[in-house]
């Protein structure tokens, strides 16, 4: 008894043009790995939107996150490739350019922790030295993307996205917010300097895209500061004239970190700005205080030119983000994402 197969026609942000075959029950992000094309994804759970795409065509979505995509979202053809199940040919809009796509597997290295420093409340500062690899001894990614970390002896994983720039020297720096009961968070707890780790990537599509001169915002909850300071960072290495601006969100005072980043930023980078909005503040905090998002609706109408927007944080934070933008009338494709959701495990 024969199984359908059906062809599917990818289409990358860049203009590329791909194809990919599945079968039954078996998922795009599957079906893509098998023929040796690492489609950008992390969580293969519909929890974290690493894998969202446009597709038209015969499909089901399997179950996900609704704060990852929306009810309104899927039905105007978003997906997440992790839970995209074919039962016909896909036309399938992939946001990110081609050479986001890794061929054959994820590259896989060891690294030596070389330091290891509290930065804010339950928030660690990880760098890790990485062994010399297949394609060399240097840190090579794009700004925006993350690695995988492995406990050494288990199969337990997590994503982490870089802060610092591609280098040449091997150098990895991470920001960890340690979670309450989550195994991962146990182990980096007593983490000293000469542990080795396990790394797979970079990964992932998050990133500034080349949209010519458009102002660029960057919106961060919590560690979901780290890629945009990449981001920031390889923009000030490359003297990009782009006017930007930053709001990094935290609970409390004590959860903030990258003062000092952020301050180098803006003695480096001509027309940048950035503001610390905290939610829940003492009575001498005398900085923003709510959410990044409370004046995204004014700043947006009183912009001179509409920006590109990136934001990484929270699926909530991050669907808010798209509301506010929509409603102000950005396009869609005018806010570039990265959601996280904390995994207790």
């Amino acid at each position: 008894m024969s199984t359908a197969t059906w062809t599917h026609s990818l289409t990358t942000a860049d203009g590329a043009h791909l194809e990919l075959h599945s079968g039954e029950g078996e998922t795009i992000i599957e079906a893509a790995e098998e023929a040796g094309m690492l489609l950008p994804s992390s969580c293969r759970a519909g929890n974290c939107g690493a894998c969202h795409a446009h597709a038209a065509g015969d499909y089901e979505l399997g179950d996900h996150a609704a704060t990852v995509l929306d009810d309104d979202a899927a039905a105007c053809g978003d997906v997440l490739l992790c839970r995209t199940y074919a039962h016909g040919p896909l036309n399938i809009d992939l946001p990110y350019a081609q050479g986001r796509i890794i061929s054959g597997r994820i590259p896989e290295r060891t690294a030596t922790v070389t330091a290891v420093n509290e930065v804010a409340d339950d928030t660690i500062g990880l760098e890790l030295a990485l062994d010399a690899g297949e394609d060399g001894a240097g840190c090579e990614f794009d700004p925006g993307q993350f690695l995988e970390l492995t406990i050494p002896g288990t199969s337990t994983r997590r994503s982490y996205s870089l802060a610092n720039t591609p280098n040449w020297d091997g150098v990895a720096e991470l920001f960890i917010k340690l979670r309450e009961g989550g195994e991962f968070s146990g182990f980096l707890r007593g983490i000293e300097p000469g542990q080795k780790l396990a790394v797979r990537g970079p990964q992932g599509a998050f990133g500034v895209r080349d949209t010519g001169i458009r102002p660029r915002w960057f919106i961060a909850g919590g560690t979901g500061l780290s890629p945009l300071l990449s981001m920031l960072e390889r923009m000030a290495e490359w003297g990009e004239p782009h006017p930007s601006r930053l709001w990094f969100g935290v609970q409390t005072e004590a959860e903030i970190f990258g003062l000092e980043a952020m301050d180098a930023l803006a003695e480096k980078l001509p027309g940048f700005r950035y503001d610390v909005v905290v939610g829940q503040p003492s009575e001498s905090w005398q900085g923003l205080v709510g959410t990044p998002l409370d004046g995204l609706g004014d700043a947006l109408a009183q912009a001179p030119a509409a920006p590109d927007i990136y934001v990484c944080g929270p699926p909530g934070m991050v669907a808010a983000t798209k509301r506010i933008a929509a409603a102000a009338g950005l396009p869609a494709e005018r806010v570039v994402v990265e959601n996280f959701a904390p995994s207790a495990a």
